[in-house]
């Protein structure tokens, strides 16, 4: 059976600062790097600490108990790992539109959904992604994340056919990228 030339695996865990943590540590040799975020303003600064981006991902769930009066429960963290087997690069507009299209049909975060999840995509080596979001939307409800890791496999199988990684030849017409913005460097703490 041959391989898919984007590999991904979805999981859902307790703690986003850990997550990030372990996620930074990634190839010797490379700079990581938020790619990109729910948030505009947070996608263009040029360094972002980890500790404050867990913060940030995790405020729903803090405001969660006094808006719906639920105390949330746990492995509220949501992780999208995607590499790249293919030997094909992708640059950053690629990993871009790959990300728009997981965080849309996931139910992460829906296009044109003003109070989806809060998530951050981050490349952390040269060949792979990891999408870290939180399942709380900024409205206190649950994300509706039905059959995630299939919406997320058929994604990256739609991408890969797309863009000619699985061996066929790219489809060819009107093809719109969205600007992903420089690389933007992350730091563990502010010291």
């Amino acid at each position: 059976m041959p391989t898919h030339p984007l590999c991904c695996d979805v999981r859902r865990i307790e703690g986003t600062a850990d997550l990030l943590a372990e996620l930074h540590c990634g190839e010797p040799g490379f700079a990581p790097y938020l790619l990109t975020a729910w948030s505009p303003v947070l996608a263009a600064w040029d360094t972002v600490i980890l500790p404050d981006l867990a913060r940030l991902l995790d405020e729903p769930l803090a405001l969660r108990k006094p808006r719906t009066g639920h105390t949330a429960s746990r492995r509220l963290t949501w992780h999208c790992a995607i590499r790249n087997t293919a030997s094909v690069e992708l640059n950053d507009n690629d990993w871009f539109e790959l990300t728009r299209e997981v965080v849309d049909v996931t139910g992460i975060g829906p296009d044109g959904d003003p109070a989806a999840c809060r998530w951050a995509a981050l490349s952390n080596t040269a060949d792979g992604l990891d999408i870290v979001a939180t399942v709380i939307r900024e409205d206190g409800r649950w994300a509706r994340l039905h059959n995630d890791a299939y919406c997320v496999c058929s994604a990256c199988w739609g991408f890969a056919h797309d863009h000619g990684l699985d061996g066929s030849p790219p489809i060819t017409g009107f093809y719109h990228s969205s600007p992903a913005g420089p690389n933007r460097g992350i730091s563990r703490s502010s010291s």
